[in-house]
Formats: C-alpha cells, structure tokens, sequence
C-alpha cells in the first residue's frame, strides 16, 4: 500500500455526529477528496464506521451489503415518532404493566431472553419515516418534519441473532431498558427492532442507545475515535501525508485486500497480475484458489472472487469458463512492478 493508492479504516463515530460530518472530518485529516463511508450511522449512534479513501472508494459499493453486529438499549415504556430517544414521545405505558420487569424477577428475564430469540430469522421491515432513503427523489425525513403522508417502503430483512444481556433502570426516565445485541443484514433498521421488541411485550418502547459493533469482519476494536487522530494530526504539524504514513505503519489505516478475507481469494505471480491489471483474462491454471480466512454469513456480490498479489488486491473478477476475468481493477501495471520484492510467498 502507497501513501496515495488509498485505504480504509474504521472510525468508532461519538454520538451527536453525522455520518457526512464525520466524512468531512476526515477529508480534512487525510487531505483526500475522494473519500465516503459504507454505511450511515443515525447521529443518536455510536461505533463502527469504515472510511474508504483514494482508490478504495471504488471497494465501497462491494462493503454496503455486510452484515452489521448492534448492541442497542430498549428503553421499554414510551415509543417517539423517530423510534429512538431524539423523537418527540407519542405514547407511554402505565407503570403498573413495567413493574414485573422493574423487578427483574427469573419469570420476566426468562419472557425477554425468549422475544430476544423470537427475533431470529427473516422477516418484512417497514422502512421508518424518519430515515435517508428516497421516495420519489425525496428523503422520507423531509416527508416527516413537512408532516406529508407518504407510503413506507418495507424490504425483507434477516436478523441472524438476537442475544438478551440484561436488563437495567435508567435513572434519567425511569424506564427499564433491556439490552440485546442484534446481527443484521445490511438495510435493518434497529430502531424498528427496538419499537417492535416492546409491542412483543404488550408495551411501548424505543432505541435509548445503539452502538454498531461491527460491519462485516471490520469490528470496533479495530476502531478509532476523530478525537484521537485530530491529536496526532495537530502533533505532526497538521500534516495529512505524515498522518497517513503514522496510521499505516501502526496498522489504523488497512489495504483493500486486507478486508476482503472472508471472500474466496486468487493469489497470482507477478506476471498474472500485471495482465490482470491491464485487463486481460487470465487460465485458472495460472492462479491459486484459497478458501476464505473465516466463516462468514455474507459472500461477494455475483460470486465475485478477490485477485491478489502478495498481499495487493489487484482486482475483483469472476470465472467465465476457463478464465479469471476482472471487473473492477485497484492497482496500476506500475503500482505492482513496484512491489517487487514485497511480497511474502503465503500471500494475504
């Protein structure tokens, strides 16, 4: 990886904040333009948010449809337009019907650990008013605070777990919150998750917290805060070349390739990367074919495969008969020439 080829790292996004701020943020930092998220984060969440930059941004598209692992607190006894806490409240439940889990005695833990599972499996989520997505060119939010009608889209959507961890009172509302860790396919609105866990329980309820854990292999962990890279970048003479050098060395900023390791991987010598990365096809005799690094709910888009080269992705293609054949290319004839000598024999 280059200084200027691109990469990705992961953002742990602080509440209040934008996903589109926290993009702006980081042009900033990076001194790149070309620069996106894979996955908006509601300004109310925290956690996991990659940034692809430079060439990775052509990898963005193929990261969208990731799995995503949530931890959300369900504050059980009031549910708001927007179905999290920012919503103005539109109806409480007496307090006489919360008591039994104010308590937390075993029969109502046993009742939340078991609409936890209830959860598991696919299901039809109706798209909240209050979200990003378009309906006749138009952002159903500004529907919303223009008080217009307007039909909800719904999408089919999978939730592959849902684990209860327990459940406290949060001395701010008094309202009991229940914590359960959710792992969703992309497009799964938590919110509504979290409005639909308290109609199960014959209550009103919203999302009083959500933090994305992680999206797809990329995991809060891994994360860094904006505050931590603005001290680094103000120590190193507000410089966003040495700042990319810095994140590099000490792993924070990742290569394409590195990522995309749960996707079935074709390593190349150096000549059948170079004709990958002119476009030419390539004999399957000339690659060879590693299974993925883990196990993992999602595949790439269309059965893609990764190409890589040491550990450069070079592209991602497919096979059409005897070929390996490209559809997107990262990395110049040049770019690999100059990897020469870089590349460990085991790849990735």
């Amino acid at each position: 990886m280059t200084l200027t080829s691109g990469g990705i790292l992961m953002i742990d996004k602080e509440e209040g904040l934008t996903s589109s701020a926290v993009v702006s943020r980081m042009r900033v930092l990076l001194g790149e333009k070309r620069l996106g998220h894979t996955g908006t984060l509601d300004p109310f969440a925290t956690g996991v948010l990659p940034i692809c930059y430079g060439r990775a941004t052509a990898a963005a598209h193929y990261m969208l449809d990731w799995n995503k692992r949530y931890l959300c607190g369900i504050s059980l006894g009031l549910s708001t337009d927007s179905m999290d806490y920012t919503g103005t409240a539109i109806e409480r439940t007496p307090e006489a019907m919360l008591k039994r889990f104010v308590s937390r005695d075993e029969h109502a833990l046993r009742e939340l650990e078991a609409v936890a599972r209830s959860f598991i499996g696919k299901r039809m989520q109706r798209v909240p008013i209050f979200s990003a997505v378009k309906i006749d060119g138009k952002r159903l939010y500004r529907y919303a605070r223009e008080g217009c009608e307007v039909d909800l889209p719904e999408r089919e959507i999978t939730v592959y777990e849902a684990i209860f961890h327990g459940i406290t009172l949060d001395e701010d509302t008094g309202f009991p919150v229940v914590s359960v860790e959710f792992l969703v396919s992309a497009g799964t609105y938590i919110r509504a998750l979290a409005e639909e866990f308290g109609r199960a329980l014959g209550c009103n309820a919203h999302a009083r917290s959500l933090r994305r854990l992680a999206a797809g292999p990329l995991t809060v962990e891994q994360s860094v805060t904006l505050e931590r890279l603005f001290d680094a970048f103000n120590e190193l003479g507000r410089d966003p070349m040495c700042l990319r050098k810095c994140l590099i060395e000490d792993g924070t900023i990742k290569s394409i390739g590195s990522v995309f390791t749960f996707w079935r991987r074709v390593m190349f010598d150096r000549e059948g990367a170079l004709d990958l990365a002119h476009g030419r096809k390539v004999p399957v005799s000339r690659g060879r074919l590693l299974p993925p690094h883990c196990e993992c709910t999602e595949h790439g888009e269309d059965d893609l495969i990764v190409f890589c080269h040491g550990e450069q992705l070079v592209a991602f293609g497919f096979i059409e008969g005897q070929y390996y054949r490209v559809k997107r290319v990262f990395l110049e004839p040049t770019e690999i020439k100059s990897f020469e000598g870089m590349v460990r024999p085991n790849g990735i």
